[in-house]
Order: structure tokens, then sequence, then C-alpha cells
């Protein structure tokens, strides 16, 4: 059926250019493709609808029938094609971006104005939030996401990573034994993540690995918060190190274990199969790749 609509077109469009060179020129077809689809249209239909000499074309009287109908379906067709792309420049400069509610305060969302600013007539829908909104269902066209991915039919790429560091409050820790290994860290209140495990993998510099379990104190949605219970002393919190670092400097904050480390959290840029490589979505994923400086924030 879809090929005998497709057939109807070419039939209507050579009709109206009264030949079949003129027709298929303004469908974009070579001639022997269109001279084909008008001869399959008038086998599928058992008559012929077109009389053909070397210098013209002329409607048989079933062809005349057939051609109202024809140029009904080639009359939908060009309408449906003008509206394709009223609403593909409408929405060609609109881009919706999600990406973790943690990189609100980081070198990310700087790099992101910048982007922004080079782009003045983008109009960006931007998402911060930790959940993992489903991309094609939500009509998101890139997403920045922490953590590995689930096997899907969507692409990514991987931009950077992570570095991270346990720490607490020093009025915390001062109500506890000194810690000086992984192991004690079990005893400790933890601030937990919905969206992660209750537990941590350090390794320490000479390669020893330790594996800590814990039970949390509290749990939250999203990893700024959990950093903000920590700095109130409710419990220990592994944030990306951007974010403590300062804070540690100054002697708020207590980076724990110094000599062990978690294993970097890699971040990808996700986006749709099909998305185009010259679309403004995958210039953005490109930018931002090239703007962090060492691939780390």
């Amino acid at each position: 059926m879809i090929d005998d609509i497709r057939y109807l077109i070419v039939f209507a469009k050579i009709a109206e250019a009264g030949s079949i060179s003129g027709g298929a020129e303004a469908l974009g077809l070579t001639t022997a493709t269109a001279s084909t689809h008008l001869s399959k249209l008038e086998k599928n239909l058992g008559c012929a609808l077109l009389y053909r000499n070397t210098r013209k074309l002329s409607l048989t009287h079933d062809g005349a029938n057939l051609l109202e109908t024809a140029k009904s379906m080639l009359a939908l067709y060009e309408q449906g094609v003008i509206e394709f792309k009223q609403r593909s420049i409408s929405t060609a400069n609109k881009l919706t971006v999600s990406l973790p509610a943690v990189f609100l305060k980081s070198a990310f969302t700087r790099h992101l104005a910048d982007f922004i600013m080079r782009h003045p007539g983008i109009l960006l829908n931007i998402s911060y939030s930790d959940t993992r909104r489903d991309i094609i269902a939500d009509g998101i066209d890139v997403a920045f996401r922490i953590g590995e991915l689930p096997d899907s039919s969507l692409k990514a790429r991987h931009l950077f990573v992570l570095p991270r560091q346990v720490v607490a409050s020093r009025e915390l820790l001062s109500h506890y034994p000194t810690i000086t290994h992984p192991d004690d860290l079990a005893q400790l209140p933890w601030i937990g993540l919905n969206m992660r495990q209750n537990s941590r993998e350090f390794r320490h510099k000479n390669g020893e690995v330790a594996v800590v379990t814990y039970t949390p104190a509290v749990y939250v949605d999203n990893v700024e918060a959990a950093y903000a219970l920590a700095r109130q002393q409710i419990g220990l919190a592994a944030p990306p190190r951007y974010l403590s670092e300062e804070d540690v400097k100054r002697g708020d904050m207590q980076e724990i274990l110094p000599d062990w480390s978690l294993e970097p959290l890699k971040v990808y840029a996700v986006w749709p199969s099909n998305m185009s490589t010259s679309s403004i979505a995958y210039k953005l994923i490109n930018d931002i790749y090239n703007a962090i400086e060492f691939h780390s924030l």
C-alpha cells in the first residue's frame, strides 16, 4: 500500500509536468526510477494510465479518472513537507539538555554558559537533576551522566572523569577513634545516596584494595545534599573533589585517608542514535569535551 501511494504521487507529478523526465526532476528522482514507478502502478491497477510516444504523454480514460485521487495524494505530500520544514525551522534553534544537579556549581556550568554566549540564537532548556530521565520519552537532545551506563540503543561518548574524596567535619571525627584503614569507616555514620550502593572501594598508593560496606544514617537523592549534610556533622560523604577541596584547604572539612583513593567517576554524553553529527547538540558535546582541561573536573 505504501508503495502505491508513492507511485500515485509520481503519476500525479508526471501528469502535472507533462513528461516523465519533468516529473522525475520535480521529485528528485531519476527518469528511469519515475518510469519504473509508473509502470508498477499500472501493473498493480491492471490498466494503462498514460499514452506515451516520443514527443508527449496523454492521459488514458482510466488515467483521467485516477488523476484527481493522485493529485490529492500529491497535495497532502507537499503540504506535509512544507509543515515539517516550518516546524524544523522553529525547533532547529532549541536544545533540551539534562545534567546532574552536582554540576550546578562546577566548571561544567561555566563551559555551558560559554556555549550559550557563543550561540545567542540557540534557546536551551536545561534540567539539573540526578534523576536519569528517559531521553526519548522526554524529548532530550543530549544528557550528561555520571557513572557506568546501561546497555541501550542510545549513543554515548566518554567526556571526562570526576575525582572524589571521602570527607567529614572535624567535629564529627573528634568523637571517633583515629582512622587508620578503610575498614574503620564501616563504624562511622555515612550519608547515603538513593541512586548508589552503600559501599565504597578504596585503593591505596601501594595497590592494596579495600571494600567498605556501611549503613547510612540518612539518605538523600543528590550529591550536593549529601555534602551539605556532611558539613553539618551528620556523616561521611564522597563528593567530587571540586565540591569539597576549598573546605578541606580552609580546615572546615577533613579528607579521610588521603593515601587511599576512590575510583574517579566517568562522565558521559548520551544522545539518540539518529542525531545528526552536524546538529547543534553534537556541537555542544564536542565543545564540552574540548573545554574540560585534562578531561577531569
